[in-house]
């Protein structure tokens, strides 16, 4: 099998959320390899930018059942991610507030996917 059609299997098969937490992550992977080569670094930058243009054109979709708090948080969060992105595309400045962005937000996702732990359970873990 082609990775073209294990890619498109994976999507067709992946809920939202697993897509969205595999976006985060993979744009932290194109920062973090970035390093300080300019032509990968601008286009990890680029890709971020775009993704977030994605994410912010689901949230505002009236068809998005969010609420309108949460909506407007991941809005200016989606903002912030597009300036900072446009402002490191002309500077050498850490990445690190991006990546950890997009790290907080992939875990707050993959903790909401994963069911709650069973009473006696928390009281183990505590």
């Amino acid at each position: 099998m082609s990775a073209a059609r294990y890619a498109s299997t994976q999507d067709a098969t992946a809920s939202p959320r697993d897509i969205e937490i595999r976006a985060f992550r993979t744009a932290n992977g194109l920062l973090a390899a970035a390093g300080a080569d300019i032509a990968a670094r601008a286009v990890a930058l680029h890709k971020v930018h775009r993704m977030w243009s994605i994410l912010m054109s689901d949230v505002l979709d009236e068809r998005n059942a969010l609420p309108a708090d949460l909506k407007g948080r991941l809005v200016s969060l989606g903002l912030w991610a597009q300036r900072e992105s446009l402002a490191r595309l002309s500077d050498s400045a850490s990445l690190q507030p991006l990546i950890a962005l997009h790290r907080d937000l992939a875990e707050g996702l993959e903790a909401q996917a994963r069911p709650p732990l069973p009473a006696a359970g928390r009281a183990l873990s505590a």
